[in-house]
């Protein structure tokens, strides 16, 4: 049991997902901007690799299931959807760029290889972590053997999960391989330490005096169109982008209106007076309440303030309201009042039959099965309560025995589901007993309990405050009434304001982002702006999106790669005008009359700075900021030289080096070298994996599927 429930957290169960997929390309093109054609079904094409909608979602699907059984949520969010999406991606993206890797140098994982990460002396740490003996935490080889001698009789799906346990083995392996390959080739001669050693511990003095490039007028530089094409060849690179689009929009929220909020408290009056005579009050308030009856009991001031000191005073059967709480009108009883403990302490040895939440595909329990097995184990811990613990990691069906030997160690009062809560309160410390819950029987041993306080249990009946159908159909008339106006070519911003809207804008939105501000989910837009169909000043279709109504409109329609003059010609203008300002203050330095770089300063009428104790591998310029230019000159120019001009990033510099002061070298490099080797070593993985990566030819459709 303990090796099921480790191998399991490693994937998920495989689940078929190609009729979703399918109903998705009809609404994608139904709506106008999806996937049509089959040549359309690649997410991703990596070089000559094409990356598969229906094996890609495939993958999500199965980080998906991870993903319920870690958090132990059966219903995903959106949010967590895309975050998935993006984790399968980069995983994908990686496995294919690496195995082109690994096939052109022939990297392979043999089968006795293997076979020596599984079971050999030294095996792989997901082996070591899924079969170690839950007791003392040792790893225990004959386990593995066992396995794999039963894997032939063991559910499909475990035989899957083992064989996908298998192929990450393999995978980290080569990594692990090709990582070393690089590594190992990387050599530091002692040259090379000597000038790592000189750039991190010689230094230098200077005095330094700056004209800056505020105090010229950007209208006294006179730019050329030559200038300006000079300025984006050198320069266009930085200028590399994604593809990206400016949108502006306007945003219809659909709130309950007063009519709507006075039939909702007219209906809540009417349910308060059926509470008020009926018995069988968790019944009616599972009915008719927007949520369920909870019934767990509250300490003082646990309850909203509006409630709290009413009902720690008032006796059984009291009901308050209707009142707000949230966005909801709430009517109160005050049900039950017991006194309780705030904490207690208790484990459990958990028998899962194959009817109860638990249950996996090896349970073969029925309920009155697993019921005989829990009391027979109730027998036996209450004649020898020590063997609590040990049949715990040998029978219990709750994964953590197998580390925790039952024990749940403290948890708060209602913390538990009810049946096993409510077998706690209700048994003392020191005994056992058994209850029945959703995920099967637990066989318990209470251990402690602090002190009983009074508490109250409230049972609340709640009926959220939401729009009717009228209001949704009013505010969707006013959304389709501004559409209107768009189809008929009305300009964007004339229709907002005579329909006295606010527009939003939102720039450089990229094809897989996943934030619009004031809209949550704001996945349909975005991938509406990128859709082929989709061009410059194109509106969009009416959204739906979670009580709000929004429509769109491309302001701005950036590529991917590096922009043309005229997409960026203010940006390389400003360049441009740098760049000749540069060339004033270098003329105005080198034509200042003086001896030395004081008396060229005092007749410029500045100021000539010392700094002193630069070294060569800091990019910071004590007093002035970043300056890596200005700094590399002090190194780069003799002591005792005519000072230099040197263009910086505030202005033109003029440097004069005082003095540079060579560092003591040590008599062996071993260390330096052993540093150099273990710094580079350390950023193999990631800057290879980058580096691969921006050197090939990869292409991400996904914002046409999500």
């Amino acid at each position: 049991m303990a090796v099921i429930g480790k191998i399991r957290s490693y994937s998920g169960l495989l689940i078929a997902v190609i009729g979703i997929a399918l109903a998705a390309f009809v609404l994608g093109d139904f709506m106008g901007y999806g996937p049509t054609g089959a040549q359309n079904l690649e997410v991703g094409i990596v070089g000559k690799s094409k990356i598969i909608y229906p094996e890609f979602e495939s993958r999500v699907a199965q980080q998906v299931e991870n993903w319920r059984q870690q958090t132990g949520n059966q219903t995903i969010g959106q949010r967590e959807a895309f975050q998935i999406r993006q984790q399968v991606w980069n995983q994908m993206l990686r496995e294919v760029l690496l195995s082109k890797e690994f096939e052109s140098l022939g990297l392979e994982i043999s089968p006795d290889e293997l076979t020596d990460l599984i079971i050999g002396r030294n095996p792989h740490p997901s082996i070591i972590q899924s079969f170690s003996n839950p007791v003392d935490g040792s790893f225990d080889p004959q386990m593995v053997i066992e396995f794999i001698q039963n894997l032939d009789f063991m559910d499909p799906s475990m035989q899957n999960q083992w064989f996908m346990l298998e192929e990450f083995i393999k995978q980290q392996r080569k990594e692990t391989k090709y990582h070393n390959m690089i590594s190992k080739g990387f050599y530091v001669p002692e040259v090379l330490a000597s000038i790592d050693f000189q750039n991190k511990n010689a230094t230098a003095d200077i005095r330094v005096a700056l004209k800056r490039f505020t105090e010229i007028d950007d209208t006294l530089v006179t730019v050329t169109d030559r200038d300006l094409r000079n300025a984006y060849n050198e320069h266009k690179n930085q200028f590399r982008r994604e593809a990206s689009r400016d949108l502006e929009y306007v945003v219809f929220p659909v709130f309950p209106s007063e009519q709507d909020r006075d039939i909702i408290r007219q209906e809540t009056e009417r349910l308060k007076a059926e509470l008020e005579n009926t018995d069988d009050f968790v019944s009616f308030i599972n009915v008719n309440s927007d949520q369920r009856f909870d019934p767990r009991y509250y300490g003082r001031g646990e309850l909203s303030p509006e409630i709290d000191e009413l009902m720690f005073d008032a006796e059984p059967g009291t009901i308050y309201g209707p009142y707000e709480e949230g966005n909801a009108f709430v009517v109160a009883k005050l049900q039950d009042v017991q006194f309780r403990p705030d904490s207690m302490r208790a484990s459990h040895i958990l028998i899962a039959h194959q009817m109860s939440m638990s249950a996996g595909p090896e349970t073969t329990l029925t309920r009155d099965q697993a019921q005989q097995k829990a009391d027979s184990i109730l027998t036996v811990v209450r004649r020898n309560p020590a063997r609590f613990g040990q049949l715990a990691v040998e029978l219990s069906d709750d994964p953590s025995a197998f580390t925790n030997q039952g024990d749940l160690d403290w948890f708060p009062d209602g913390a538990m589901v009810q049946p096993f809560n409510e077998a706690v309160i209700s048994t003392p410390v020191n005994r056992f007993t058994v209850a029945e819950s959703d995920f099967g029987f637990h066989v318990i041993h209470v251990t402690g309990k602090s002190a009983p306080t009074r508490k109250v249990q409230v049972a609340k009946l709640v009926r959220n405050i939401e729009y009717s159908n009228q209001t949704y159909q009013r505010v969707y008339g006013q959304a389709s009434a501004f559409a209107s106006m768009l189809r008929e070519k009305k300009d964007f911003d004339e229709a907002v304001e005579e329909q006295g809207l606010a527009k939003r804008v939102v720039d450089n939105i990229r094809p897989m982002d996943n934030a619009i501000p004031g809209i949550e989910n704001p996945r349909g837009i975005i991938q509406w702006a990128f859709a082929e169909r989709t061009g410059l000043g194109d509106h969009s279709q009416i959204f739906d999106l979670e009580g709000r109504f929004v429509i769109a409109r491309v302001t701005k329609v950036r590529e991917e790669g590096i922009p043309q003059l005229d997409e960026i010609r203010d940006e390389i203008r400003d360049i441009a005008i740098r760049e000749k300002k540069a060339e004033m203050l270098t003329v105005q330095f080198t034509e200042a009359q003086g001896n030395n770089l004081e008396e060229v300063a005092a007749n410029l009428g500045i100021e000539a700075r010392l700094v002193e104790n630069i070294r060569f591998n800091q990019s910071n310029l004590q007093g002035f900021g970043n300056e890596p230019a200005v700094i590399g000159a002090a190194f780069a120019i003799e002591p005792g030289s005519r000072p230099s001009p040197v263009k910086g990033n505030a202005g033109v510099y003029m440097v004069e080096v005082i003095e540079r002061v060579e560092a003591v070298e040590p008599q062996t490099w071993a260390n330096q070298q052993t540093q150099l080797k273990n710094a580079f070593r350390n950023r193999v993985p990631n800057e290879t994996f980058r580096a691969i990566e921006q050197s090939a030819d990869v292409e991400d459709n996904r914002h046409r599927f999500y």
